[in-house]
């Protein structure tokens, strides 16, 4: 049963080629760095995600590649383009179909504003949401696993926060 889910949204990306689309934007040097200090901070705190469901932009790939780089026993990462800029509801959409996995720990990955949208729904709080933010939350009971009342907030962590 799935014992903890984590939201995550992508680490600080690039403007420097202002001819590239949205999607194909990479990460900059920082954004490199937040991921893969996020990865590092996850795995010592003992939430390193062992599935992580990711949208399929390019800086998405980059943020989910040093997440795993630095998460030792990280399983895999599945790709959907639903999670490009998605909504909640878009979210919801993509898990119903996936269904909850058999693992303890799932990280969605993806952009704003969907992102601090569900920070929102699952905490009741709202935050902001920089890039590489990355809340984690604890299930506990074995109710509907897209239902807030399932989950209790643990964490809320940021790049910067760890800069210190």
């Amino acid at each position: 049963m799935l014992t903890h889910l984590l939201l995550m949204r992508h680490a600080k990306s690039s403007w420097a080629n202002a001819n590239m689309t949205d999607h194909e934007r990479p990460l900059n040097s920082r954004g490199r760095k937040a991921a893969t200090a996020v990865g590092q901070a996850l795995h010592a705190r003992g939430f390193a995600p062992q599935t992580i469901w990711s949208s399929d932009s390019k800086r998405t790939r980059e943020t989910s590649m040093r997440l795993i780089r630095a998460i030792p026993g990280a399983q895999r990462v599945d790709y959907f383009s639903e999670f490009y800029h998605a909504s909640p509801s878009d979210v919801f959409r993509v898990a119903r179909t996936e269904g909850e996995p058999d693992i303890d720990r799932l990280m969605w990955l993806g952009h704003n504003p969907g992102w601090a949208d569900l920070h929102g729904y699952f905490t009741g709080q709202s935050a902001d949401y920089p890039t590489g933010a990355c809340t984690v939350l604890q299930r506990h009971n074995d109710g509907n696993w897209l239902s807030p009342e399932s989950w209790t907030f643990v964490d809320l962590i940021l790049p910067r926060a760890l800069e210190e």
